[in-house]
């Protein structure tokens, strides 16, 4: 029968418990008549039929006197915390609106008996249409659940409860169906940080990743469920209810045939309909071509290494969907059922024999609670010699790609012959039987009527015979199950009871191996990332926790590297998101290769990545791995046919003694490292760019984004101008205008503290707007009183990208009524030479308004004489990180090939950050036009530079001498 979810029940009984108590539920428990099953309701897992349902939200409502209890389940899914799965398995759809493009399969794990399907989703709406199936009837509580939960879906993303209108459309109403008009709002901020993650991580995997949770419940739990000592039809009615567990459906079927004879059918729900599919054997499912066509549905086997039973099918109605990976859950659930039905063929004929039967339901039972594949082996290989007669016993397991047979337990085994047997290490090469056993797949009985190789085998260990029955997991062997008999004489051949109890145990250590298979797989999916193979962030920080909370061996300490790399986005818009994928992979190879085997690197998010040193002395030790990890990306990758040199920034940190008892826990330290080593990686970009580093710790890095909201309007922004000097007449002929924020609480910032922060939050528009406009209005004043001075400010990559960006340079230079020929616009040689058509448009735009365009920081950026000719360039920057080098040989050769490059060309040449009088002299000498720096001037508010002006010569000011 269609069933609904107990995550329901036991929400509305939480709900009840919140207002009336204890007291309440068994009110309503009682009212119902469902008292004697509140185990059940307050289940995770559990299944209850609708009209259950109905009746217990109808007792719960009279009981608190509130007829619309439906919309009060919402709030409380997103508290439980036995919900956590289902709340990561939405947000695993990364957005509401994905969410609600795939409703009908979220749907279908609360309720069965109605079907919702997504109409259209968008950012900010969707519109759901929701139906009750037949036989049953809609009722204002389901209305009511559903409008509570579509609330709660955009507070899973963590924003507000969406706005849920539904109108006359209802089938209380007498429509055919009812339509849920869904809307929510998504901050600009955190729509644009959700598509920079979107843009810098891989496309979450809802097929594995998301659902691994719900799977290792099922997994988890299916072994132990389904043993049992019960007879075969008990056993057949108990796999056919727990199906529901592992696929929620409305309907299963099971459909077997055992080896004692006889065929078995059990149907629940709908899935009475499969019956029609049912090939000529009676235990196969050929839908195509009957009336199921077209329907939901999924068919696995129900087999293990020794018998093909039949199959296992759950159908859904028409508009449901199922999972992706439903089919690989279905399927490791039908041979758990497979190996419970081996097990209960082997009791059947084992019953006379007591102690044969409790031994393969007590190793059953124990393998269900194995965790590794050691102890699994284990529990098999002690449990051979009982069941077989033989003295001793192993499990050995296949190695499939290096094509040999590893022993993993034994049993019996003593003294020298149980090391020898430990350390044996067999290839199919070596032994014909194993040979046999991979071609054949059937049990072999190894004598010294056999091989070479078996007879000395057999005397090098002392026994007189070998079974060996392969484990097989599917058609792939795991390995084999051993019997050794030494003392005891050996059977003439394998057969009967024998063979079926070998046989047996190999079934089972096949299922319990495969369960640990793809456990393991799932813990290792949520612990690494997956397409770089690396440990991910959880891991990182548990690794982390664990090194900080052991007490420091010899003064060792705990330290990390975080790297980011450089230009990321920039290879992945040129090149494409699958090249930005082969660089994330290179990098993370090459960062293995460069550390210590006890080193972890992990992939932190997007193309940053985290390496612990869990054993580090000396910060000197710390900036040798950033050594060798630079090093280790000296080469370039090869990406699409095209080289791609690839670096990173680097931020170190490490920790101190541990702190008394009490006070940080090792997480909050790891916390704190890690925080300290991203802001040294923020610094360390700065440096590399000639900028100042920031002084702001990285945890205020969202507020200072809020803060900067409206900062210029509340005039918070103050414009300093920095002289530039003509080296011919040592007089101020132009400033450069530079924005500093007074903030409030933390004072006077750098342009290093929040420029990036503007640039990443596309509120650079508004700080350069405020810029150009207040040092437009200054150089036009200064003009107005007879200080004719030009005016040089910065651009930045997102204003010169701007269609609108040259009106609004027109405009600005009319409202301010400052003359485009005083005007300077200044911008990176990357921005400037790059292959943009817009920024080249906007140039020549802004060029035609007579406004100067300069090049910042040449000599940085790699750029050929072609490009820079094509455009209409008026001056040359040269970057700081040159002219302070200028007392070495070769720096100095590049500055002046700079200074002749710009004479030939006709450009005027500007050399930054001149400090002292002898790069002054040294600069002049070249043949430079212009300087700027601290030695020159530092920058300044207006009112200052005004008075410098006016202490000049017709505002100018004389420059230091060289002597």
């Amino acid at each position: 029968m269609p069933g609904t979810s107990t995550q329901t029940t036991r929400l509305l009984l939480q709900v009840v418990k919140d207002e009336a108590g204890v007291e309440g539920v068994d009110r309503v428990l009682g009212s119902a008549g469902l008292l004697d099953r509140r185990e059940q309701l307050q289940s995770v897992g559990g299944r209850i039929s609708y009209h259950d349902k109905i009746r217990l939200f109808e007792s719960a409502a009279a009981d608190l006197g509130d007829p619309r209890i439906g919309l009060r389940l919402g709030p409380v899914v997103i508290k439980d915390p036995d919900a956590e799965p289902l709340r990561a398995l939405a947000r695993a759809h990364g957005s509401p609106a994905a969410l609600m493009r795939s409703i009908s399969r979220m749907y279908m794990l609360f309720d069965t008996a109605a079907v919702v399907r997504c109409e259209r989703a968008e950012a900010g709406r969707a519109v759901l249409v929701w139906k009750v199936l037949p036989p049953y009837h809609p009722s204002r509580i389901d209305c009511d659940y559903n409008i509570g939960l579509l609330r709660q879906v955009p507070v899973v993303f963590g924003l507000p409860p969406a706005r849920v209108e539904h109108g006359l459309v209802c089938q209380l109403n007498g429509a055919p169906e009812c339509v849920y008009h869904v809307a929510w709002s998504e901050p600009l901020l955190h729509r644009l940080r959700r598509h920079v993650r979107s843009s810098k991580r891989d496309k979450p995997d809802l097929s594995r990743n998301s659902s691994a949770e719900h799977r290792l419940r099922v997994l988890e739990g299916a072994a132990s469920d389904l043993v049992s000592s019960a007879p075969i039809e008990d056993v057949l009615d108990r796999i056919a209810t727990r199906a529901d567990r592992a696929v929620h459906a409305p309907g299963h079927l099971l459909a077997v045939r055992l080896p004692m004879g006889g065929r078995h059918l059990r149907v629940r729900g709908t899935g009475e309909a499969l019956t029609a599919a049912l090939g000529d054997d009676g235990v196969t499912l050929v839908p195509a071509g009957t009336p199921l066509e077209g329907l939901p549905v999924l068919s696995v086997p129900v087999a293990s290494a020794a018998h093909f039973y039949g199959v296992l099918a759950a159908v859904a109605h028409p508009g449901q969907e199922f999972f992706p990976d439903d089919t690989d859950t279905l399927a490791v659930y039908a041979r758990h059922a497979a190996a419970s039905l081996d097990i209960a063929g082997f009791i059947a004929e084992a019953r006379e024999s007591g102690e044969t039967a409790r031994l393969l339901l007590d190793l059953a039972r124990s393998l269900a609670e194995h965790s590794t594949v050691g102890t699994v082996a284990a529990s098999i290989a002690d449990a051979v010699p009982a069941l077989s007669g033989a003295d001793r016993s192993a499990v050995a397991l296949w190695d499939a790609g290096a094509g040999k047979v590893r022993i993993a337990a034994m049993s019996g085994w003593r003294g020298e012959l149980a090391d020898k047997l430990a350390d044996r290490v067999t290839t199919a090469q070596d032994s014909p039987e194993i040979l046999e056993l991979l071609n054949t797949g059937s049990p072999q009985l190894v004598t010294r009527n056999g091989s070479d190789w078996a007879k000395v085998a057999l005397d090098d260990f002392d026994v007189s015979a070998i079974a060996a029955v392969p484990i097989m997991a599917g058609n792939r062997l795991t390995g084999f199950v051993l019997a050794h008999w030494a003392d005891h004489a050996a059977p003439e051949s394998l057969a009967g009871a024998l063979t079926e109890r070998l046989t047996g145990l190999a079934s089972l250590a096949a299922v319990a191996l495969e369960n640990i298979r793809l456990l393991e797989d799932a813990r290792w999916q949520a612990l690494h990332d997956p397409l770089t193979g690396l440990p991910n962030r959880a891991l990182l920080e548990d690794r982390l926790e664990t090194s900080l909370a052991q007490p420091s061996r010899n003064g060792r300490r705990v330290g990390l590297l975080f790297c980011d790399v450089n230009r990321f986005k920039r290879i992945n818009d040129n090149l494409g998101h699958g090249a930005g994928d082969i660089v994330l992979r290179h990098v993370a190879t090459q960062l293995r290769a460069a550390v210590r085997s006890r080193d972890t690197v992990a992939r932190y998010s997007g193309d940053e990545f985290v390496i612990l040193l869990p054993d580090t002395e000396t910060s000197l030790e710390l900036e040798q791995m950033a050594a060798n990890v630079r090093a280790s990306l000296s080469e370039p990758v090869e990406v699409n046919g095209r080289k791609v040199f690839v670096d990173v920034a680097i931020g170190t940190s490490m920790s101190g003694p541990l702190p008394p008892e009490g006070t940080e826990t090792p997480s909050e330290r790891g916390r704190q490292l890690i925080e300290k080593a991203d802001f040294e990686m923020y610094r360390s970009k700065a440096r590399a760019r000639g900028q100042t580093p920031p002084a702001v710790q990285g945890k205020d890095y969202l507020r200072l984004e809020t803060d900067l909201r409206g900062a210029a309007s509340r005039g918070e922004l103050r414009v300093h101008y920095q002289p530039q000097i003509d080296m011919a007449t040592n007089k101020i002929v132009a400033v450069e205008a530079l924005v500093r924020w007074q903030h409030p609480e933390l004072g006077l910032l750098s342009p290093a503290d929040f420029i990036p922060l503007a640039e990443d939050s596309h509120l650079i528009a508004e700080v350069g707007a405020h810029v150009l406009t207040e040092a437009c209005r200054a150089a036009a004043s200064w003009r107005a009183v007879g200080h004719c001075i030009d005016i040089a400010v910065n651009l930045s990559a997102v204003q010169l990208g701007s269609p609108g960006f040259t009106a609004f340079v027109r405009e600005t230079l009319e409202r301010t009524r400052c003359r485009g020929a005083a005007l300077t616009l200044e911008v990176t040689e990357s921005q400037a030479l790059s292959e943009s058509s817009v920024n080249d448009r906007n140039l020549h735009e802004l060029r035609a308004l007579g406004v100067g365009i300069s090049v910042d920081d040449f000599g940085t950026g790699y750029s050929s004489l072609a490009q820079l000719h094509r455009l209409p360039v008026t001056e040359i920057k040269i970057d700081r990180s040159f002219t302070t080098r200028l007392a070495e040989d070769r720096s100095a050769t590049f500055v002046a090939g700079i200074v002749g490059l710009g004479q030939g060309l006709g450009l005027r040449v500007v050399a930054e950050g001149v400090e002292t009088p002898d790069q002054l002299e040294a600069l002049r000498a070249m043949g430079c036009e212009r300087a700027q720096g601290y030695l020159l001037g530092e920058p300044v508010e207006a009112p200052a530079l005004e008075e410098l002006l006016r202490a000049g010569s017709n505002g100018t000011r004389q420059a230091p001498s060289a002597r």
